[in-house]
């Protein structure tokens, strides 16, 4: 689920190399999961109409239809849990604190942290 997703949000037509490294994957780990993908029927890789050494990534149809249902199933059981678990004021502050997650996961310049300073 987690290279569909990349996929879909890098968009189609994505390469393997943008999807390793926006992942965090070895070419050779994500290689193995393209190739199962593919087997699936979840991807289709086809050659770049200009730089026939590059090869694109899309989801099929059924790919997206995965993608849907996974994150349906999240979503279901994320509600379940708040209405099981928190008040109603604590489900406003979830909801609060979830603007300032997106904010944090947003950000893609670790890169240029020094190593001394990372957690």
């Amino acid at each position: 689920m987690l290279v569909i997703s990349a996929i879909d949000r890098l968009g189609d037509g994505v390469t393997p190399s943008m999807l390793a490294a926006s992942e965090n994957m070895r070419s050779s780990n994500l290689a193995a999961v393209l190739r199962e993908l593919e087997a699936s029927g979840l991807i289709i890789r086809t050659q770049d109409a200009l730089d026939r050494r590059k090869v694109r990534v899309q989801l099929t149809d059924a790919g997206r239809h995965v993608l849907q249902l996974s994150r349906q199933r999240r979503d279901d059981w994320l509600m379940a849990a708040m209405m099981a678990c928190l008040t109603g004021e604590e489900r406003e502050q979830l909801i609060d604190a979830g603007e300032l997650l997106e904010r944090l996961a947003a950000y893609s310049d670790f890169a240029s942290i020094d190593k001394e300073n990372r957690l």
